[in-house]
């Protein structure tokens, strides 16, 4: 019963973090505001987060889990890459994205701020980037700095549409988006373009 208790409170305090964050933004919240915006004390929140960027990296934690599995799926949509493999890929990573929008929005947030965060967003970056650079070499058709160069320019314009639809007026169309996007992987991707 205690631990519940002390998940439920933990929970509270996160989903007034990141409120007060995609409101407020990082740097001007302070944690006085978390406190009332969850109705518990600076004291119940010490005992549970160190800083607010203790906070981000709890929701960073969340980030990867939730994006973790469509991640490792990507290398095998990579392998024999397709309009239709891409677009149904874009479809699951856009509809996580849509369930985890404020989170991505409070940790960007904070990552131009927090140093430790900044780090952390930039080894998740390369870290990404490496394994789909990985999963073109495998597939033959690249040499590794090809590849490599693949890789970032894809990944980058996923993290860019992203930064994009983050934005509070947005009207980016995702259908339409996952449309140019799967097709400009796939001349990103067409060897016989690049001989």
């Amino acid at each position: 019963m205690r631990d519940l208790q002390k998940e439920m409170t933990r929970t509270r305090l996160r989903d007034a973090a990141v409120a007060c964050f995609v409101e407020n933004g990082y740097l001007a919240t302070a944690v006085t505001d978390i406190t009332k915006t969850a109705g518990a004390t600076r004291a119940t929140f010490y005992l549970h987060y160190k800083t607010k960027a203790d906070v981000v990296n709890a929701l960073m934690d969340e980030l990867d889990v939730a994006y973790a599995e469509l991640f490792a799926e990507f290398a095998t949509v990579l392998a024999d890459p397709s309009l239709d493999g891409f677009r149904t890929w874009l479809t699951g990573i856009i509809g996580i994205w849509g369930q985890t929008r404020d989170v991505s929005i409070a940790v960007s947030d904070a990552a131009s701020v927090e140093r430790e965060i900044g780090e952390r967003r930039a080894r998740n970056f390369v870290s990404e980037t490496d394994r789909i650079a990985k999963a073109l070499s495998n597939a033959g058709q690249w040499t590794a700095k090809q590849a490599a160069i693949r890789a970032v320019l894809i990944f980058s314009q996923l993290e860019s549409l992203f930064v994009q639809w983050s934005a509070r007026d947005s009207e980016l169309d995702a259908e339409e988006a996952i449309d140019v996007l799967a097709a400009m992987w796939m001349a990103a991707l067409d060897p016989k373009a690049f001989h």
